[in-house]
C-alpha cells in the first residue's frame, strides 16, 4: 500500500530481484472462448518445468472514458474482433509510478489476466482472484508485481486484475448519479466475469477465492459483506487490512469533488455544471492527479495517511449500491458472512513503511505525539484528552522519555497499531463472536529473509519485523526476477502458497492451523488464537498481546461508555 515512501531511496525493486520467470520455453498460440469471444493467450513453462498457461490484458468493461468517466463500470458485451490478443497486459489505472514518481496508466484501465496451470485432471480447479493494494492510489495487478508462479505449483487459478483508483474511482456526487465506490464496482464487474468464463480456462466457478493486501484486503472484506457475497466467490482471505482501519472510507467526499473543480478552474454553483465540467476534455486524468494532495485538510494531512479519493457508504437512493450501511453494524450482524471461510492477518512491523518519513522529523512527532491518537478514541485533535492520551502513548510505548533514533523500534510498533493492529484485531474479534458459522484463521506474519523487499528498499534492515507488504515477495513473483532463492526463503514461499491454496481448495489452510474461537467469559480480556509464520511455523496466543492490552485499557479510560456498549454487542 505504502510503496510511494519507497521512491525517495533512490533505488528499484528490478535492480535487486531479477529471476526472469518471463523468459519461457515452448510458448505458443492458446484459444479459449469466452462470453465476448475469442481470447488468444500463450502456453509457457515455469523454470520448474510446470505449464500454463496465460491470458493478458483481458477486458471485462467498457473504457471508463467520456460520460462514462467516474460512473460505475459497463459490462462489456462483445470485442471489436473475432479473436482478441492477449498475450500483453493492459493499461494500468492512471497513476503516479511510486518507484519511478513517471505518471503511468490510462483512463482505459479494466482489465484482467488470467494465469492457468496445464490441465492435469478433469476436475474444475479453485480460482484465486487477486485485489492489488496502494491506498485506493496507486498499484497495479500486473505481472510486475503479481506473477503467480508458486501458487499455479499449486494446482489453482488465478486472476489479477486492474481497478480505477484515485478520483477516476471514487469520486462522490450522488445528485448526478456518481454515488462512488466505481473502483469497487469494477472489482465486482471482474467477480461476474469470472462466475461467467472461468469454467473455460479449468477453473471451478462454484469455488473462489478473494484475496487482497493492504487496500485490497479492506476491499476483501468489503465485499464480504456486500450482497453478492457467497455467490460471486465464496472465500476471502484479508492481508494487513480490513473495512473498518482509520484509513478505508473517504472524509468528507462531497467537499472533495467540488474543491477538485475549483482548482481545476469549473464553477460550483450547481451538481450539473461541476459533472460536465469533470467529464469534458479539459480536464485529464493528469490535471485531476496533479490537485489530489491540495484537496486533503489540515487535520488529514496531521492526522490521517495522505490518501484523499477512497469508498463511501453510498446513499440508499445508488441503484447498484456496493456498501450504503456502516461497516461497523454489518460486522456486528450475526452470521452476516453465512459460513465463508475467513484468513485475516499482519505483519509483524507494518508501521516500518510510515517509519520512514516520520524519522526525518521526529522532532515534528515528539512535540505532537497526539497525532496518533485514534481519531475513534479522542474525535477532537486538539483536546485535552487527547494531550493526556499522547502522555499515556508516550509512557508505554516511550518509557516517558523522548522520541529519538535510537527508539525507532518503538515508534514502529505505535504505527504498527495506530494503522492496523487495533482495528484489526477488533474486527478479528468480533467475528468470532458474531460470525460463529464463518471459520476465521488469523496470522501474523514474522519472517525476515532476502525476499523482504520492502524492508530492503526503506533501508530499514537494523529494524525488527516484517514490513507492511513483505510477505507478497513470497506469495508472488516478479515477472523478470532472475535471483537465486535461498532454502529458507523458498521453503516460507512454498509454505505460505501452499496454506493460501489449500484454504482456496478445502477452507482450511493447513492442518495445524486452528480457527479462531469466540471468549465465553466476559470478565476476561478476549484470547486470540493465531498461526506465526516463520522459519518455525505453528500455532500461538495473543500477538502483540501487551500493546492490546494497552489500547483496550484506553478505550476503557476514554470511551468507557462506547467500549462497554461494543462489549456488549459481542
Amino acid at each position: 500500500m505504502f510503496t510511494n515512501l519507497i521512491v525517495r531511496r533512490g533505488f528499484c525493486l528490478n535492480q535487486l530481484f531479477c529471476r526472469r520467470y518471463s523468459k519461457m520455453k515452448n510458448d505458443r498460440s492458446v484459444k479459449v472462448p469466452v462470453q465476448q469471444g475469442i481470447v488468444v493467450g500463450r502456453e509457457r513453462e515455469l523454470p520448474s518445468g510446470l505449464k500454463y498457461e496465460c491470458f493478458l490484458g483481458v477486458p471485462y468493461a467498457v473504457p471508463p472514458v467520456g460520460k462514462l468517466r467516474f460512473r460505475s463500470p459497463v459490462p462489456l458485451e462483445h470485442f471489436d474482433a473475432d479473436e482478441l490478443d492477449c498475450t500483453k497486459e493492459g493499461d494500468v489505472s492512471h497513476q503516479r509510478d511510486p518507484l519511478t514518481q513517471s505518471v503511468v496508466g490510462s483512463e482505459n484501465c479494466l482489465f484482467l489476466n488470467v494465469f492457468t496451470p496445464k490441465k492435469r485432471t478433469t476436475e474444475k480447479l479453485p480460482v484465486m482472484v487477486w485485489i492489488h493494494g496502494g491506498g485506493f492510489f496507486f498499484g497495479n495487478g500486473n505481472s510486475d508485481y503479481h506473477f503467480p508462479a508458486k501458487l499455479l505449483e499449486q494446482d489453482v487459478v488465478v486472476v489479477t486484475l486492474n481497478y480505477r483508483l484515485g478520483a477516476l474511482g471514487f469520486l462522490y456526487l450522488p445528485e448526478e448519479g456518481i454515488h462512488g465506490n466505481a473502483g469497487l464496482k469494477d472489482q465486482r464487474l471482474a467477480l461476474q466475469w469470472v462466475q461467467e468464463n472461468i469454467a473455460n480456462f479449468n477453473g471451478d466457478p462454484k469455488n473462489v477465492t478473494l484475496f487482497g493486501e493492504s487496500a485490497g484486503a479492506a476491499s476483501v472484506q468489503l465485499h464480504t459483506y456486500s450482497k453478492h457475497a457467497n455467490k460471486l466467490f465464496h472465500k476471502a482471505i484479508m492481508q494487513s487490512g480490513t473495512a473498518n482501519m482509520e484509513w478505508v472510507l473517504q472524509n468528507q467526499p462531497e467537499y472533495k469533488t467540488r474543491r477538485l473543480t475549483e482548482l481545476l478552474g469549473g464553477s460550483i454553483d450547481d451538481s450539473q455544471s461541476i459533472l460536465k465540467f469533470l467529464q469534458s476534455p479539459k480536464v485529464t486524468p493528469l490535471a485531476m492527479l496533479a490537485n489530489t494532495m491540495a484537496l486533503l485538510t489540515p487535520d488529514e494531512r496531521r492526522r490521517h495517511l495522505p490518501l484523499p479519493f477512497k469508498p463511501v457508504v453510498e446513499q440508499s437512493t445508488s441503484p447498484d449500491s456496493f456498501i450504503d450501511v456502516n461497516i461497523m453494524d454489518l460486522l456486528y450482524e450475526k452470521d452476516r458472512l453465512n459460513g465463508m471461510p475467513v484468513i485475516m492477518g499482519y505483519t509483524s512491523a507494518e508501521g516500518i513503511a510510515m517509519v520512514v518519513n516520520a524519522k526525518r522529523k521526529l522532532d515534528i512527532y515528539d512535540q505532537d505525539l497526539a497525532r496518533l491518537v485514534p481519531r475513534n478514541l479522542v474525535v477532537e485533535p486538539n483536546a485535552a484528552e487527547a494531550l493526556e492520551a499522547a502522555k499515556d502513548m508516550r509512557a508505554f510505548y516511550f518509557n516517558g522519555q523522548a522520541l529519538t533514533s535510537q527508539s525507532l523500534d518503538n515508534l514502529v510498533d505505535l504505527l504498527t497499531d495506530f494503522h492496523f493492529n487495533i482495528d484489526l484485531q477488533h474486527a478479528a474479534e468480533i467475528h468470532a463472536h458474531r460470525q460463529t458459522s464463518s471459520p476465521l484463521y488469523f496470522y501474523r506474519f514474522d519472517y525476515v529473509g532476502n525476499r523482504n523487499m520492502y524492508k530492503r528498499m526503506l533501508q530499514c534492515e537494523k529494524l525488527r519485523g516484517a514490513c507492511h507488504g513483505d510477505e507478497l515477495f513470497y506469495l508472488f513473483q516478479m515477472s523478470d526476477d532472475e535471483s537465486p532463492m535461498t532454502k529458507e526463503d523458498d521453503a516460507v514461499s512454498h509454505r505460505i502458497c501452499e496454506m493460501w491454496a489449500n484454504f482456496a481448495k478445502h477452507g482450511r489452510p493447513s492442518r495445524d492451523w486452528t480457527p479462531v474461537q469466540p471468549h465465553s467469559d466476559k470478565n476476561q480480556a478476549y484470547q486470540l488464537d493465531y498461526f506465526r509464520i516463520d522459519r518455525e511455523c505453528g500455532m500461538r496466543r495473543n500477538p502483540d498481546g501487551e500493546r492490546i492490552e494497552f489500547w483496550r485499557s484506553m478505550y476503557k479510560k476514554y470511551k468507557p461508555n462506547c467500549y462497554e456498549a461494543l462489549r456488549a454487542k459481542l
